[in-house]
């Protein structure tokens, strides 16, 4: 009988053939390895292999070298299987891109998510679910893709580390409803030295602390995590945190998970955590109280959520305050030692509170140097600031611009449009449509227009839901693409629609560049009658 392969993404990439582990080869062999791992049974087209190891700056052999590391692969597979014939996986080349065909029960990540779905499933009963997150919560071995570097792998390690953090959270509110605190108290305390900000993890742990008879140690507890939260983000807690902390001090404990929205809310899709602060670069290996086997993190939801779904995990803040964070990074200021204008100020100082609050979920105080940012009252919301933060940052983006400091004027831009895409995909209805214009200024200085009326465009960039256009045109700002003649983003977005075996994106992720790149020159062809075969070509120096 031939022996089990294993794939193992969550810690160190592994591939273990009846226990015994393999050669997975050079840090970019093991970039495309876990692409085709991550996306076991769907194809993978080539230009995306290339962006997930060279970070869209491929070098010219880029093509021959991913070859070589597909050969490699291949050949690490067959030796897999060898011990006895038995499970097989192999790398197939279909007209989409290349195909892992795996079992996905054979890797350690989907099944991390297959279980914690399981978990978050409120049809079962609290022992199933509790036992399926934590055998879940087993699976995690250390840093997720540990020593990749590049900003696809960072984006799945920030995603398992947000699936992580729901797991134990609904982990514990399942064994607090089973009456068992003590193993909420045993395992949770490691977890919050890991997110120190999540305050659904804090509030779990108080409420644990307080149904175990440790009432005092519940109350300091909050103090530690309110002084916390004031010195690194200058907020209060949150109404959740708020809640349970009352609760305890009326002696009165609400039945257990009950303490607030955030904790109620169980079913698929993450918890949001007002500030979850990045993990260390090593994560700690669960530490479960129960019984565990194999496991899974929440699956990345389907619709609206998809887009926030990795992007709900805010950025420690670095040695001067910086936020820093690999999921959604800052981009780039590109400023003179000496150049101390309160132009650059203030927006990098509205850039680190649009972040945050987009992030957070919070409304921070304005800061210093941030006059255009008007204050708000907690009744108008966190979405409706964040929302004049974005403006703001589309503003800075386009005063750059002017100015003539293109790469200020980039990186901006980059920040409001990784804003807009979070707040669209919190509440779309809402902050859809009073960002659309200020999109539209940002598309022009890039070189596109429209052939439809203006009130028709500027609707269907306020609805990601029901449009591909809110999705190609984040893809277009944050590739930084200028056009040296205008392209039509109506006909673009046709062209992509209309490519074969093609499918209609509601999330930046899910835009196909080549694709896009095609749709391009095929309108700047029949637009301004060029003869242009490389997309290349379009853009300005």
């Amino acid at each position: 009988m031939g022996g089990r392969v294993d794939f193992r993404l969550l810690g160190e990439i592994e591939v273990r053939s009846a226990g015994r582990p393999l050669d997975v080869g050079t840090p970019q062999q093991q970039v495309v390895l876990a692409a085709l791992v991550v996306g076991a049974r769907k194809p993978i087209a080539l230009e995306a292999l290339v962006d997930r190891v060279w970070d869209h700056d491929p070098p010219a052999s880029a093509r021959p070298v991913l070859y070589a590391h597909l050969s490699r692969i291949r050949g690490l597979l067959r030796q897999a299987a060898a011990p006895g014939g038995g499970t097989t996986a192999r790398i197939e080349r279909r007209h989409a891109g290349y195909v892992l065909d795996v079992d996905p029960e054979l890797v350690d990540l989907h099944r991390f998510r297959r279980l914690v779905e399981q978990g978050a499933d409120r049809q079962r009963d609290d022992e199933a679910r509790a036992a399926a997150l934590a055998e879940a919560l087993g699976l995690w071995r250390g840093e997720p893709l540990a020593g990749l570097s590049g900003e696809w792998a960072a984006q799945i390690r920030a995603s398992c580390h947000r699936r992580r953090l729901d797991a134990v959270v609904w982990w514990a509110q399942a064994e607090l409803r089973l009456g068992r605190p003590t193993a909420v108290i045993s395992a949770v305390p490691d977890l919050t030295a890991e997110y120190p900000l999540a305050e659904p993890l804090e509030c779990v742990l108080i409420q644990a602390l307080h149904a175990a008879g440790r009432g005092a140690e519940a109350l300091d507890r909050y103090g530690v995590v309110r002084r916390r939260l004031a010195e690194e983000l200058g907020a209060d807690p949150g109404e959740e945190l708020r809640t349970v902390y009352r609760t305890v001090l009326r002696g009165d404990p609400p039945p257990p998970g009950e303490a607030g929205a955030a904790l109620r809310t169980a079913g698929p899709g993450p918890l949001r955590s007002r500030a979850a602060a990045s993990p260390p670069a090593v994560a700690h290996r669960w530490a479960d109280p129960v019984p565990v086997g194999g496991g899974a993190s929440v699956g990345a939801p389907s619709g609206v959520g998809a887009r926030t779904a990795a992007r709900t995990t805010a950025p420690r803040p670095g040695p001067t305050g910086t936020p820093s964070s690999p999921e959604v990074p800052l981009g780039h200021l590109a400023a003179d030692a000496t150049d101390t204008s309160s132009s650059r100020q203030r927006v990098r100082t509205t850039r680190r509170r649009a972040l945050l609050a987009a992030l957070v979920g919070v409304t921070l105080p304005a800061a210093a140097g941030s006059a255009h940012v008007p204050r708000r009252d907690e009744s108008d919301g966190p979405q409706a600031a964040s929302v004049e933060l974005a403006r703001e940052l589309f503003a800075a983006a386009e005063a750059f611009d002017q100015e003539g400091r293109a790469r200020d004027a980039r990186a901006t831009v980059m920040d409001a449009v990784r804003l807009w895409d979070e707040l669209v995909g919190l509440d779309p209805d809402r902050n859809g449509p009073p960002l659309a214009p200020a999109v539209l200024r940002a598309l022009g200085r890039a070189g596109v227009d429209f052939s439809v009326p203006r009130p028709a465009l500027l609707s269907w960039l306020g609805d990601p839901v029901h449009t591909p256009y809110p999705a190609i045109s984040q893809v277009i700002l944050l590739r930084g693409w200028r056009f040296t003649a205008p392209v039509l983003l109506d006909a673009v977005v046709w062209n992509y629609e209309h490519t074969p075996e093609v499918t209609s994106p509601r999330d930046a992720a899910d835009v196909r560049t080549d694709v896009l790149k095609a749709a391009v020159l095929e309108n700047t062809r029949t637009r301004h009658g060029t003869q242009m075969m490389e997309f290349d070509q379009l853009l300005r120096p």
